[in-house]
């Protein structure tokens, strides 16, 4: 039986560093409490975005998202992007929902998504909010100060 320790592992020649698959090679996380309200049927910016330029483009980049919502009825639904293009995207607007009309509901809604960005170039991440109708939803994001939060991690392939 061999046993291999060492403290440092160097690449043999210069350029993305040593990639061990499945491994964390970097995390960025970004917050925002900009209060964003209204009800609107077409998607709008939340606020919450971070960037990340992967090592490689075979790496796979993990989104964590944590969005702070209010709302009194009705659905509205979040979805994220990369850069311009929906990686995620609930069916007809509708993904949170309540009949009633004054429930003054708060939540932090949670989103995780794997991505496969192929890519080496900065890549911005961010979220978007829609209402299913367009008043009596009374949508507020980051309301009273409360912070969302959105982590990306480069998953070494």
């Amino acid at each position: 039986m061999s046993i291999l320790k060492v403290d440092t592992i160097n690449e043999k020649t210069s350029g993305n560093g040593v990639l061990i698959p499945g491994h964390v090679v970097q995390v960025v996380h970004a917050r925002t409490n900009t209060q964003v309200s209204g009800d609107t049927t077409t998607y709008t910016d939340t606020t919450l975005s971070a960037s990340i330029t992967p090592t490689a483009t075979s790496s796979k980049i993990l989104i964590r998202v944590n969005q702070h919502i209010r709302w009194d009825r009705y659905g509205l639904s979040i979805r994220v992007l990369r850069d311009s293009t929906a990686i995620q995207e609930p069916a007809n607007k509708f993904k949170l929902y309540s009949a009633d009309t004054n429930d003054d509901l708060r939540a932090f809604y949670m989103i995780d998504i794997m991505d496969e960005p192929s890519s080496t170039s900065a890549i911005t991440y961010k979220t978007q909010y829609a209402s299913n109708v367009s008043s009596g939803a009374n949508i507020i994001l980051q309301g009273n100060s409360f912070y969302s939060y959105i982590t990306l991690m480069e998953i070494a392939q």
